[in-house]
């Protein structure tokens, strides 16, 4: 009787430091940084003169706002810094659609960030 008990514990025991030592293997800090950071963390990006961590996606630049005018078409990056803005000469999307930007990302559809900075007018 009592053995069969000390060999519960055993198992017991091993059901508790299996996720342990499973957590502490050779990959797990890697794994960790990415989980708490977000980003892609791996040693091998040190051995490159790099950062361990990826730096994060960052959105692609807005769209270029353009115009017709007398010389042809005029295009500004910032139309919201100019009074009196014309009507655009291209009324398609401004930028990606979210599952466009999932994609690129390679992330799920509700954790990815907004792809454009400004909105269309």
């Amino acid at each position: 009787m009592g053995q069969s008990c000390s060999l519960s514990r055993s198992w017991k025991a091993m059901f508790v430091l299996m996720p342990t030592l499973v957590g502490l293997s050779a990959c797990a800090p890697d794994y960790l940084a990415s989980k708490m950071t977000g980003r892609q963390c791996q040693a091998g990006y040190l051995e490159e003169g790099e950062d361990w961590c990826a730096p994060p996606e960052r959105t692609p630049p807005p769209q270029p706002y353009c115009t017709q005018s007398w010389n042809g078409v005029d295009c500004w990056a910032r139309p919201e810094l100019t009074p009196n803005m014309a009507h655009e000469t291209y009324e398609g999307p401004r930028g990606l659609t979210p599952e466009q930007n999932a994609n690129r990302l390679m992330m799920p559809a509700k954790k990815v960030p907004p792809s454009t900075q400004y909105f269309a007018p």
